[in-house]
């Protein structure tokens, strides 16, 4: 049985899944480790072995699709009453930093064990950024790796050879 069906299939009523999240970009002051569902902040240990701090900001989450679909999305709702998001994309802009989108990576972890993640992370790009007296909602999707062409196009204009014998 996987860690992830173990967690809730026998797990303690008292263990909770904890979501994190990892907002980054270049052009931002610092990367923003934030956690969802504990108010004293937690401190994990990633998958490469750092142990790094998450703080605690008041968001929702919500998934679209499921995990394993390619079209996978998350809407966040971040409850910082401009005081986060705003200031760090206004440094983007100054800079000049809008072709690299900011990215977002997703984890979960078991309340009882920090030591690695029950799923993720999870790597997704943010799409776009609306801000409202509540605070700012952005959606960070799957990153489109199909959208550039590749490879190369055999015509015969280019390659007589592949015309057929008559």
């Amino acid at each position: 049985m996987s860690e992830y069906s173990e967690f809730f299939l026998n797990s303690s009523s008292s263990v909770v899944q904890l979501e994190l999240l990892e907002i980054s970009h270049p052009n931002f002051t610092k990367t923003y480790r934030i956690v969802r569902n504990a108010v004293n902040g937690v401190t994990v240990t990633l998958e490469d072995a750092s142990v790094e701090t998450f703080d605690y900001y008041p968001l929702r989450i919500t998934g679209t699709e499921t995990r394993e679909n390619l079209d996978f999305s998350l809407r966040i709702d971040l409850g910082d009453l401009g005081e986060v998001l705003p200031p760090e994309l206004d440094a983007v802009s100054s800079a000049g930093g809008f072709e690299t989108k900011p990215i977002v990576k997703y984890r979960t972890y078991r309340s009882d064990d920090l030591n690695a993640p029950l799923f993720g992370p999870l790597v997704l790009e943010v799409k776009s950024f609306s801000f409202n007296r509540e605070g700012s909602t952005f959606e960070a999707k799957a990153p489109s790796l199909n959208v550039n062409k590749t490879g190369e196009l055999y015509k015969i204009d280019r390659f007589p050879m592949l015309r057929g014998f008559l």
